[in-house]
């Protein structure tokens, strides 16, 4: 039975924050998760993810995923701690610009919604390849097979939020199965000893297996911050969450939780698994290659329609989340009066439909591109930029908003924002001089069009479910 009380928290919050309550509240928790873990994809993570991991650090990889879990985990706490704050439909978007100053807030914007723009494009030409091998008689060009299946998820994103959210919540249980089924292929059939692996990592040098080291450690950090990602998918559907601020809370660290396990279990179980490492790491997709020898040949169809499973789910989650965070800077008139006037507006759904094709349209165009090796890649690099604005953004708010209302507070106080910053900013020294000079760039584009909202926030007529904060001054 419905119940009309279910939300009013949350509304109520809202509107203290300056806004209407416009999407609708359909979504519980677990539909929230599900959302957040189609955006992770513990299937790709795991299967090809993981590869450029295992390329660089070997069988740390195990050690740096676990290290990873940990920053994960605390990166969860500052996100719980600031969305239930400020339970929006934006995101990290949102959190940061309540937050720190107008620059940084710029900074994240551009950084997030590339994600939603490139990630997209790269998964669905990704998918291509396994539809082919799954159907070999499919031969239409890769980017127009691609564009065809952007569109289909565009399609199911801009319905009502509970028809995406058990779209991906069926597809999630299927992507687990198949990593349970890959987990116990793997440890039926063992092959190196755990401890080994994890205490004494090794990995290729000059053809030969030899010991890690402590920079080659430090190395296998950045690549490994982009395998256990998109958990943060669940602050995306704030505004249509049941059950109150401390729900977002709960929601976001329990699919920080599930993405660790569902990642480092089957990935380790495949370095047990794998009979011989040099082979192992050697492979294109080295879980790939130890699925195989575990199953045989048959190891194959499991793993083309786990990959197709998996991406089609990841795309239509992020479309969806990053539909929202469009949506959300529209609303918040950030953009010149026509822009934010588009993206501000829902459809008969009440789906942010501008705002997902805002992010399909350039989406369809990339995956024509040569240049999408590069984006995803550089996309690595702009993760770690918003989650250094995140942690940014939890030390600064215990110290300049100590009255704001706190409904969930992260535990281990000040160790969580501290870490993210550090792990973070490592990450981002880490990154190859290339994509280092590209995210220059997209901060120097940031900070131009900070300043010219400067300009145009004045000609720009607020609308009433706009928050009343200053594009020069995002909080108060």
């Amino acid at each position: 039975m419905h119940d009309p009380t279910a939300g009013k928290s949350s509304e109520s919050r809202l509107e203290q924050l300056g806004y209407q309550q416009q999407l609708a509240r359909r979504l519980k928790v677990w539909e929230v998760v599900g959302l957040a873990m189609a955006d992770v994809s513990p299937t790709m993570a795991v299967l090809f993810l993981s590869a450029g991991v295992f390329l660089v650090g070997g069988t740390f990889a195990i050690g740096a995923n676990l290290i990873l879990s940990v920053v994960v985990l605390l990166i969860a706490f500052c996100l719980a701690e600031l969305a239930a704050m400020y339970p929006l439909a934006g995101g990290m978007y949102s959190l940061v610009r309540r937050v720190l100053p107008a620059p940084f807030a710029w900074v994240t914007t551009f950084n997030y919604l590339i994600q939603g723009i490139v990630i997209p494009a790269s998964i669905a030409l990704g998918m291509v390849g396994f539809l082919k091998d799954l159907f070999p008689g499919l031969t239409a060009p890769a980017p127009v097979v691609a564009v065809i299946l952007l569109a289909v998820a565009v399609g199911i994103a801009l319905t009502k939020v509970e028809v995406g959210a058990w779209a991906t919540a069926v597809m999630v249980v299927v992507e687990v199965i198949v990593l349970g089924v890959i987990t116990a292929a793997a440890l039926s059939h063992p092959r190196q000893s755990l401890a080994d692996v994890t205490l004494q990592p090794t990995m290729i040098s000059d053809g030969q297996l030899a010991a890690v080291g402590v920079a080659v450690m430090l190395a296998t950090l950045a690549p490994a911050f982009n395998v256990i990602n998109g958990y943060d998918a669940a602050l995306g559907f704030a505004e249509e969450l049941k059950g109150g601020e401390r729900a977002i809370a709960r929601a976001v660290v329990i699919s920080a939780i599930l993405a660790c396990v569902l990642i480092v279990v089957p990935l380790t179980a495949a370095v047990i698994a794998a009979p011989d490492l040099r082979e192992f790491f050697s492979a294109p997709a080295p879980v790939v290659y130890s699925v195989e020898q575990s199953l045989g040949t048959s190891a194959r169809v499991i793993v083309d329609m786990g990959a197709v499973i998996a991406l089609f789910n990841a795309m239509l989650s992020l479309l969806m989340y990053f539909g929202r965070v469009a949506y959300t800077t529209g609303r918040d008139r950030i953009w010149p009066r026509q822009v934010n006037d588009s993206l501000s507006r829902l459809n008969r759904f009440r789906s942010p439909a501008a705002g997902v094709v805002l992010l399909a349209v350039p989406a369809a165009v990339l995956v024509f591109t040569s240049a999408l090796d590069f984006l995803i890649i550089f996309a690595g690099a702009v993760i770690a930029a918003v989650y250094l604005c995140i942690g940014l953004a939890a030390l600064w708010s215990r110290i300049s908003q100590r009255g704001e209302p706190r409904p969930y507070r992260m535990p281990l106080w000040p160790l969580p924002p501290i870490v993210v910053i550090a792990f973070t900013g490592l990450a981002l020294v880490m990154q190859e001089a290339r994509y280092l000079l590209a995210e220059a760039a997209l901060i120097v584009i940031a900070l131009a069009c900070w300043l010219g909202s400067r300009h145009w926030s004045r000609t720009t007529a607020p609308v009433p479910s706009a928050a009343p904060l200053g594009i020069d001054t995002p909080h108060t």
